[in-house]
């Protein structure tokens, strides 16, 4: 079945700017994201961390490039991974999206972030943003939304992270997000460290 996110020509996501090579539309979205992403906390205040902040902020950050910004994906996506060997995270099903953001986001907010060290935090936090990410509500730009989610959570519950360094290891967020994301076999010490040393600079 064709994606119909992507033009019929190409295996290009359609967008408002009409381009249909797959490497100018990755430097067209990463100038544009870049810009939204420099003032993207206005949105974090007195704001609740729910389902529905999480939807604002991909919208916010991805209007200018897709029509669908904002709006979960209607599609089962598979994605061959480097460091899983060619296998694809087990990511929700469309239909499962709401449900399972929102059993995550509750996880989030029912913790007490006031009575943990830096350890049980960064060990915590890493687990329970990885289960978030691993539902990729959107059909596209899924880490760049839920990090900055993260970000403005932590900011909002007393631990603040280094926003800088998690933005120049982008590569290396994303593939510990993926190994922590493999069911039986995830790995959460990579992204557990990274975590904490965003912390422990924030």
């Amino acid at each position: 079945m064709k994606d119909p996110y992507l033009y019929n020509d190409t295996d290009v996501l359609k967008n408002l700017l009409d381009i249909k090579d797959e490497m100018e539309l990755e430097k067209a979205e990463s100038n544009i994201t870049y810009i939204k992403l420099l003032d993207i906390d206005k949105l974090a205040d007195n704001c609740s961390f729910d389902t529905r902040h999480l939807r604002l902020l991909h919208k916010y950050i991805f209007e200018d490039i897709y029509d669908w910004a904002g709006e979960f994906r209607t599609i089962q996506l598979v994605k061959g991974e480097r460091v899983l060997g060619g296998d694809t995270v087990k990511y929700s099903n469309p239909e499962n999206i709401k449900d399972d953001l929102a059993a995550a986001i509750n996880n989030l907010n029912k913790t007490d972030w006031s009575v943990l060290g830096i350890d049980e935090t960064a060990n915590i936090f890493a687990k329970q943003i990885a289960a978030l990410w691993q539902i990729h509500p959107f059909r596209e730009g899924n880490t760049r939304s839920i990090i900055t989610f993260a970000t403005q959570f932590a900011s909002a519950h007393g631990f603040k992270m280094d926003k800088q360094l998690l933005k120049e290891s982008a590569g290396y967020v994303r593939d510990a997000l993926v190994k922590a994301s493999d069911g039986q076999y995830s790995e959460y010490k990579y992204l557990i460290n990274i975590f904490k040393e965003a912390i422990l600079n924030g």
